[in-house]
């Protein structure tokens, strides 16, 4: 065993004793400002500011990831750049989620670099100006590589350009929910939109539920989650729901950075898959595969899309 795991292994010992029975989270959005909001100026700034809205209110820190291709719309990219700088007014930190989104397990890898730098183009400047640095890096679909190269390979670049990759342990699939959600405001039917909510946030216990569950049979302990979500309509109008949901279940709320300091993350990011939640990768290097199956227990009426006419 090497030194570096024995000091891993000695810290998770003195972590499972220090956390008790306190629930920690961090609360962070992928896809901002506004996800599938390319057209319409206002409507991005009004989900935008709703979400916003929703942390402050409840006094929670958050990270956001952005897609800077959101705010290259011919016309509007003042209005939505202004928007990144509501962000960083209320006090959140923004990172970098690629321009476009695109899979690193798809492309080249140095059209996955190049995507990496043309997505902080109006972010870094505007972090810079309110005093603080961009810090935070997370993958689009929580793919990192689809072999051990090139997985070390990105690691690398991010280290080169003072990144840090931001892990997942909690993940609802809110997306889902969404964008069923989305079609039924889009067909004038807000009492099944409201319906989809109320499943969602049903479902927000079960994806806590699982992460927690898996922490323990693989720590021993229930580690500083970080949760994943999106922004999109429906956590504009449910997010302050589902945070009432996470404080029935016990949970504080903390920065990423608070999250990070947690002695399991400091695991060498070695290679263990193409993708997946940080918990999953976890599994698979200590041999205890683990599944989280959260999309399968979707109820099908709002998995399935309807038909095209």
């Amino acid at each position: 065993m090497t030194r570096i795991l024995r000091t891993w292994f000695a810290g998770l010992a003195l972590a499972a004793i220090s956390a008790a029975q306190e629930r920690r989270v961090a609360i962070t959005l992928d896809d901002g400002p506004v996800v599938n909001e390319l057209k319409d100026l206002a409507n991005f700034q009004r989900i935008s500011a709703a979400l916003i809205n929703s942390l402050v209110s409840e006094k929670i820190p958050a990270t956001i990831f952005i897609n800077e291709r959101q705010l290259n719309v011919e016309g509007q990219r003042d209005g939505r750049a202004a928007v990144l700088a509501q962000w960083l007014d209320a006090g959140y930190d923004l990172g970098n989620h690629t321009y476009s989104h695109p899979s690193v397990n798809k492309i080249p890898l140095w059209e996955f670099e190049d995507n990496i730098i043309k997505g902080e183009v109006i972010m870094r400047p505007l972090i810079e100006e309110h005093g603080r640095k961009l810090v935070w890096f997370r993958f689009p679909f929580l793919d990192s590589g689809a072999t051990a190269e090139v997985h070390q390979k990105i690691l690398d670049f991010l280290a080169e350009h003072h990144y840090r990759v931001a892990p997942v342990t909690v993940d609802y699939k809110d997306y889902i929910f969404a964008g069923a959600y989305a079609r039924k405001l889009r067909a004038g039917e807000a009492e099944s939109a409201e319906k989809i909510k109320q499943a969602y946030l049903e479902y927000v216990d079960a994806g806590f539920e699982s992460a927690e569950r898996i922490s323990r049979e693989l720590l021993g302990y229930e580690l500083p989650q970080i949760l994943l979500i999106h922004c999109n309509e429906l956590n504009s109008v449910a997010l302050r729901d589902s945070i009432a949901r996470m404080r029935k279940r016990g949970y504080s709320f903390g920065t990423l950075e608070d999250a990070m300091n947690d002695p399991a993350y400091q695991r060498p990011d070695n290679f263990t898959g193409p993708g997946g939640s940080w918990l999953e990768h976890l599994g698979e290097a200590m041999g205890k595969r683990v599944k989280e199956h959260l999309e399968s227990g979707i109820p099908p009426w709002i998995r399935q899309r309807p038909r095209q006419q």
